[in-house]
């Protein structure tokens, strides 16, 4: 399977975004206009506005995993479950293999036993670090496939996790009778602001997403906030201009004093010791 897709990431100081809605809202649309600004100065463009709301990127967020967290240490896979807030509808379960072996990540090739629209993704996820005053990337490399649990039956084991994919051959899985529970006992509320765009080459555009995450009971206090854009991929490639392109847009947001470039990411919030 090739690769799909590249997004770049950078964790942002979460802080700037407090308040209610309103003021998140303002917050992210003066975002958007200063890294427009700092973007522009190095001579790349940008469209769009950042701040279209959609409702199903409203969402509850959490993970499952062992009381040891063996699904993530063991066999380097993250099993989601999110939905639309306010929605009693089934839980979209995501099941990604996380690595930094492209080789690895691509010899997995499990999927839904019942098969229906949802396909897998292969996908490369890049966040820009500073080392000193050396820019750097860290790469994970991630397959995943989605999956709907019925919110009456929700998952109580790994077996129970694991069961809507086959193929799953990965060294080190625990006991399909073990328990599983909410990773951290974090459970999110996400936002996902997009509609911006990052003109990489005259036929590619990079889609913008800014997500924000606060624990349910603390409404107001972000504890992460993530920007990031993505490119398709032509056959697991990307012509050189777009890619140097992109180098240039993600050496000027480490720059930005809105990033924080060695900031946790969503994952190692969720799991503590998660590298991205």
């Amino acid at each position: 399977m090739r690769l799909q897709s590249r997004e770049y990431k950078v964790m942002l100081h979460a802080k700037v975004f407090t308040g209610d809605e309103t003021a998140c809202r303002a917050a992210v649309a003066r975002f958007w206009e200063y890294i427009r600004a700092e973007l522009q100065a190095a001579d790349i463009d940008t469209h769009g506005k950042l701040d279209a709301l959609n409702d199903s990127k409203q969402r509850y967020v959490f993970f499952l995993d062992t009381g040891k967290r063996d699904l993530y240490h063991r066999s380097d896979l993250v099993f989601r479950l999110r939905r639309k807030l306010g929605s009693s509808k089934a839980w979209e379960a995501t099941l990604k293999f996380r690595h930094g072996d492209r080789l690895l990540a691509r010899a997995q090739d499990f999927d839904l036993r019942d098969k229906d629209d949802k396909e897998p993704k292969f996908e490369e996820d890049v966040k820009g670090m500073l080392s000193g005053d050396t820019p750097r990337l860290w790469a994970l490399f991630s397959r995943s496939v989605d999956a709907d649990f019925d919110p009456g039956h929700m998952p109580a084991t790994v077996g129970e996790c694991l069961a809507p994919y086959k193929e799953i051959r990965q060294a080190g899985l625990p006991d399909p009778d073990t328990p599983v529970q909410t990773v951290a006992g974090l459970h999110i509320v996400e936002h996902v602001y997009e509609e911006g765009w990052i003109r990489l080459s005259k036929e590619i555009d990079g889609e913008c997403a800014l997500i924000l995450w606060w624990k349910n009971s603390e409404p107001q206090t972000p504890i992460a906030a993530e920007f990031s854009f993505r490119f398709a991929l032509e056959k697991g490639h990307a012509d050189i201009k777009v890619v140097r392109k992109a180098w240039v847009t993600l050496m000027t947001l480490l720059k930005s004093p809105l990033v924080d470039p060695n900031g946790p990411t969503k994952t190692a919030l969720a799991y503590g010791d998660a590298e991205m």
